[in-house]
């Protein structure tokens, strides 16, 4: 039995019940959060990410380092310097199925009759010219813009990809 002048230990209906004042101020805060999550992500958008790739022009030497009739493969560069009897040009040497690295070009064999690269990867095979000699390679190989810098040295434009007759004339 409750003493005269104290509350009972049960406050009755209203037990357990959250009050009117937490209600609200748990949907302002919930309103708020949906407000300000999204207008974070807008404001770091404008902020983007900075890619850390290599540069796209390479200098890969003098006209006068390459044989006449030569293919000579840059492994670290991914491509292959072609000196024709018109002049230069450049290949990609990153296969077009999932982007390996091609081997070097090798001459003829009973399996192919003219000098080919293959792709480690998944078994591409490409000609000189680019072509894909075995799939699964989608498309031919890349040809890349080649210039002359200032200083007499080759460059190799990778971000310019050029038709098949695209040769720098030395």
């Amino acid at each position: 039995m409750p003493k005269p002048g104290f509350p009972s230990e049960s406050t009755g209906p209203n037990e357990g019940r959250v009050s009117r004042r937490v209600l609200l101020g748990t949907g302002w805060c919930g309103f708020l959060l949906s407000i300000v999550g999204p207008a974070v992500a807008n404001i770091r958008f404008l902020f983007p990410n900075v890619v850390y790739e290599g540069p796209t022009q390479l200098k890969v030497g003098r006209p006068e380092e390459y044989a006449p009739g030569s293919a000579t493969f840059l492994e670290e560069q991914r491509i292959f310097i072609l000196r024709e009897a018109d002049g230069f040009r450049a290949l990609s040497a990153i296969c077009t199925h999932l982007r390996c690295t091609t081997g070097p070009f090798v001459p003829p064999n009973a399996q192919w009759k003219e000098t080919h690269s293959r792709c480690p990867c998944h078994g591409s095979v490409f000609a000189q010219d680019g072509r894909v000699l075995q799939g699964p390679a989608p498309r031919p190989l890349d040809f890349y813009r080649v210039s002359l810098s200032p200083d007499g040295r080759l460059v190799v434009d990778t971000a310019a990809v050029v038709g098949r007759g695209d040769v720098l004339k030395v």
